[in-house]
C-alpha cells in the first residue's frame, strides 16, 4: 500500500472545497473525513467503526425545531420522544446518558427527570455546521457517557483568509403545521491572522398540528441563540481562540408526563399523625390533569482553546482547552385545574473542565495520541413544593433542599496508537478514569453519600485494504458510564406518577460490543454494512419495589444484550442524481434473573430511501420514504406495564429548490420548497415514556403523535 503522509490536510480545507468533486465529475461522498471518531481528521474509510456525519446541506433543507429531528431516519439511530423539543438521541438501543453529546467537542451535563427533557435541545439547529455519529463504545476518547457512542453537533464558524475579507449568511423558513417561523444570521470578518465570527438565531413555533387533525396541546416552543468565535495565529503554527455561547429556549413541556389525578387531595388521609399516611398526603398532586414543563432553559458556555504544530521528532500537535458550561432549568409542575404551579425547582448545573491532547507523528505512516481530561459538574437544586393543606401554593420561604452540593468529578488519561499497514489500519487504544460523585447532604438518603468508580476503557479495531470492492473491518471495545447525579443522589416525587429513590453506591455501567463490518463499491453501488453484539454489564435501571404502586429504584442489572445490523447504500444514477438506502435491525434482552423479557424502549426495526438531484445552481430536489415496523417486544414486568406496543408505520417527504447563479452581493442563493408527511400520517415513535392509563383525551392527555402533513419554505442565502 502506498504510504500515506498523515496530518497535512485539515477538516477546514476540504470543507472549503466542497465544488470539488463535481468540478472533475466524480459523485459526492457523503461525509468523507471525521474528527469525532479518532480525534483527529481522519477519512471514515480508514476508522474500524460506523461512522456518520451529517452536513450543512442537509442540515438547512430539514424541518424540525431540535437535533433529534435531524437523526431520525438514520441507520441505528432513533429519538426518545416526549413532545416537540424533548427527543434524547438513541444509538443501537442506549439513549440518554448512555449517548454522549458534544457541543463543539464540549460535553453536555444535565440532571434530567426520566423521560424529561433533551440532551441535544441546547442548541439551535440553524447554526449548526455539522453532525458526526460515532457508534459504538467511544469511552478511550470521551470518558464517561460515550459507551453506546458519541453524538458531536459542530456549530458554524469561517476560517482564515490570504486576504482581508467579510462574508455573511442568512437562512429564513417557514412551517405550517406548527406555524413556525426560523431565522438565522452569521457573519465572519477575517484575514491571514484573524478570524471573528458572530451568529444567531431565533426560533418560534406553536402547538403542531397531528395526522389525526388535532393540535398537540403545549408542543410549541422559542429559541434564541447567540455564538461568538475568535481565533488569532501568533505564528503560522501557533493559535489561540475564544468561543461563547448562549442558547436559550422557552416553553418546553414535556407531555409524557401529562397525568390526570383522580383522587381528592382532601380525602387521602385527613387529619391523621401517622409520619408514613402523612407523607402520602403531603406528596398527593392536585386533582385533576397536571404537567411538568420548564419556562426557561439555558447553555452558557466560555472557552479559551490554543492548537499549536512544533517541529522536530515526531512532529508534535498540540489542542488543549479549558472551559465552564452551565445549564440551567426549571423544573416546574403545573396543574391545569389551579390554573398554577404547585411545584417550582430551578438547578444551575455548572460544567468547569479542561482537555489537553498531543498528536505524535513517529513515521509517516503512525499516530500516536496521547491526553488527559478533567471535568467537575456541580448541581444544588432547591424544590418549592404546594400540597393540599397549604392550598398547594409553593411556599418561596421554605425551600426542600434535595441535593446539597452535589457534585461529579472525573479525571481521565488516555493513549490511542494508529497505523497504517500494508493490509490496513490497526487502532488500539486506552484510557483510565477515576469518577468520585459525593453530596454534603441528600433529601431521603441515609449512609455513605461517596462513590469512587476506577474505569478502565480500551479499543482495538483493524480497517483491511483488500479491494475496491469489499474493505472489512472488525473492532472489540469497551466503554462506560458512570451514574449521574440523578441516579446517584435525586429522591423525588416526579409528575410521571411514581417516587424514585436514587442510589449512591450504583456501580458504573459497561459495554463490551463486538462489531464487523464492511465498505465498498460494487457496481457503482458504494455501501457500508455493520453487524454487532453489545453486552452491558451493571445496566442501570429502575425497578417497582414489591408491594408498593408507585415507588421505583434505581438499581444495576446484571447484564443487558443487545444486537443489531445495519446498512447503508448509495448509488450515483448520472451525475447529479444519487439514491440513497438505509436500514435498522435490532434485538435487546434484558439477562438479568429477575426480568427474562425483552430490554426496554429498544427502537423497531426500519428503513427508508431517498433519490436526490444536487446541482451547482438550478433546478434540485429530493424525495424520501421511511418504513418502520411494528413493536410489540415490550418490557411488561421491567416497565411494570407501562410499555406500549406500537403500530408500523410509512411516511414520505418531498423537497423542490432552486439554486441561482451568483449575483451581485450574492454568492450562494437558493429557495427550497418542501412537503413533509405527505400521506398525512397518523403515528408516533416507539419510545414516548407515555403510559396506556395516561391517554384520555376527554381529561386533556393528548397521545403524543408525530405532526402531521407540513407545508415548508426555506430561503438560504451566503454574501
Amino acid at each position: 500500500m502506498t504510504q500515506r503522509t498523515i496530518g497535512k490536510t485539515t477538516l477546514a480545507t476540504l470543507l472549503a472545497l466542497p465544488g470539488a468533486a463535481l468540478a472533475q465529475d466524480e459523485a459526492v461522498e457523503l461525509a468523507p473525513v471525521s474528527v469525532t471518531a479518532t480525534g483527529y481528521e481522519t477519512l471514515i474509510e480508514d476508522t474500524p467503526a460506523s461512522v456518520t456525519v451529517i452536513d450543512r446541506d442537509e442540515i438547512r433543507n430539514r424541518p424540525g425545531v431540535g437535533v433529534g429531528d435531524l437523526l431520525r431516519g438514520e441507520a441505528g439511530l432513533a429519538t426518545a420522544v416526549d413532545g416537540s423539543v424533548g427527543q434524547d438521541p438513541i444509538i443501537r438501543g442506549l439513549k440518554r446518558d448512555q449517548v454522549l453529546v458534544l457541543v463543539d467537542g464540549v460535553r453536555v451535563n444535565a440532571m434530567q427527570p426520566p423521560a424529561r427533557g433533551s440532551l441535544a435541545s441546547y442548541v439551535n439547529m440553524d447554526l449548526i455546521e455539522r453532525i458526526e455519529i460515532v457508534r459504538g463504545p467511544s469511552s478511550v476518547l470521551y470518558g464517561s457517557g460515550a459507551m453506546g457512542g458519541v453524538i458531536n453537533i459542530i456549530t458554524r464558524s469561517g476560517d482564515f483568509t490570504e486576504e482581508e475579507e467579510m462574508s455573511a449568511w442568512s437562512r429564513l423558513g417557514y412551517s405550517s403545521v406548527d406555524r413556525g417561523l426560523r431565522t438565522a444570521l452569521g457573519v465572519t470578518a477575517s484575514n491571514e491572522r484573524h478570524v471573528l465570527d458572530f451568529s444567531t438565531a431565533y426560533l418560534d413555533t406553536d402547538d403542531y398540528r397531528m395526522g389525526d387533525g388535532d393540535r398537540l396541546d403545549d408542543s410549541g416552543t422559542r429559541q434564541e441563540a447567540y455564538h461568538l468565535r475568535y481565533r488569532t495565529r501568533l505564528t503560522p503554527d501557533h493559535e489561540l481562540g475564544f468561543r461563547a455561547q448562549r442558547d436559550e429556549r422557552e416553553d418546553v413541556w414535556y407531555l409524557a408526563s401529562r397525568t390526570f389525578n383522580e383522587t381528592d387531595p382532601d380525602d387521602v388521609f385527613p387529619g391523621t399523625n401517622d409520619p408514613n399516611e402523612l407523607q402520602q398526603r403531603l406528596q398527593a398532586p392536585p386533582q385533576g390533569l397536571n404537567t411538568h414543563y420548564t419556562p426557561t432553559q439555558t447553555r452558557d458556555l466560555l472557552e479559551a482553546t490554543y492548537r499549536g504544530d512544533f517541529g522536530g521528532a515526531w512532529a508534535p500537535r498540540v489542542e488543549a482547552s479549558i472551559y465552564r458550561q452551565e445549564l440551567s432549568r426549571g423544573n416546574y409542575d403545573w396543574s391545569h385545574a389551579l390554573g398554577r404551579d404547585y411545584r417550582v425547582s430551578d438547578t444551575d448545573f455548572t460544567t468547569d473542565g479542561a482537555r489537553i491532547q498531543t498528536e505524535l507523528f513517529p513515521t509517516d505512516n503512525q499516530i500516536l495520541l496521547v491526553g488527559a481530561e478533567y471535568w467537575r459538574l456541580r448541581a444544588g437544586p432547591d424544590s418549592y413544593i404546594g400540597n393540599v393543606d397549604q392550598d398547594f401554593r409553593p411556599r418561596e420561604n421554605a425551600p426542600m433542599n434535595l441535593i446539597d452540593d452535589g457534585q461529579i468529578d472525573s479525571q481521565g488519561v488516555f493513549v490511542q496508537y494508529e497505523t497504517f499497514l500494508d493490509a490496513g489500519t490497526l487502532n488500539l487504544g486506552m484510557r483510565y478514569d477515576r469518577v468520585e460523585g459525593d453530596a454534603d447532604d441528600v433529601r431521603g438518603a441515609a449512609g455513605d453519600l461517596q462513590k469512587v468508580d476506577h474505569n478502565l476503557s480500551w479499543s482495538a479495531g483493524f480497517n483491511w485494504d483488500l479491494r475496491d470492492e469489499v474493505n472489512p473491518y472488525v473492532s472489540l471495545s469497551e466503554g462506560y458510564r458512570s451514574a449521574s447525579l440523578l441516579e446517584r443522589y435525586l429522591n423525588y416525587e416526579y409528575s410521571d406518577g411514581y417516587r424514585w429513590i436514587a442510589d449512591p453506591q450504583l456501580d458504573p455501567e459497561r459495554n463490551r460490543t463486538l462489531e464487523v463490518g464492511a465498505r465498498g463499491h460494487l457496481q457503482g453501488f458504494s455501501y457500508m454494512v455493520s453487524a454487532y453484539e453489545s453486552r452491558i454489564r451493571d445496566y442501570i435501571g429502575a425497578v417497582v419495589l414489591p408491594g408498593t404502586q408507585n415507588q421505583r429504584e434505581t438499581v444495576n442489572l446484571d447484564e443487558a444484550r443487545i444486537r443489531g445490523v445495519e446498512l447503508q447504500v448509495q448509488r450515483p444514477f448520472t451525475e447529479h442524481v444519487t439514491g440513497e438506502f438505509t436500514g435498522t435491525w435490532i434485538r435487546g434482552e434484558n439477562r438479568d434473573s429477575r426480568f427474562d423479557e425483552p430490554l426496554a424502549e429498544m427502537p423497531p426495526p426500519e428503513a427508508s430511501i431517498a433519490l436526490r438531484r444536487s446541482v451547482e445552481q438550478g433546478w434540485q430536489w429530493e424525495g424520501r420514504l421511511r418504513a418502520v415496523a411494528r413493536q410489540d417486544r415490550t418490557a411488561d414486568r421491567f416497565t411494570d406495564n407501562t410499555e406500549r406496543e406500537t403500530s408500523g408505520f410509512a411516511t414520505g417527504d418531498l423537497l423542490v429548490g432552486y439554486r441561482f447563479q451568483p449575483s451581485g452581493l450574492l454568492r450562494h442563493n437558493e429557495l427550497t420548497f418542501q412537503v413533509n408527511n405527505i400521506a398525512d400520517k397518523a403515528y408516533r415513535e416507539h419510545v414516548t415514556g407515555q403510559r396506556e392509563d395516561q391517554i384520555d383525551p376527554a381529561r386533556g392527555a393528548q397521545e403524543i403523535l408525530a405532526p402531521g402533513r407540513s407545508f415548508g419554505v426555506v430561503w438560504y442565502a451566503e454574501f
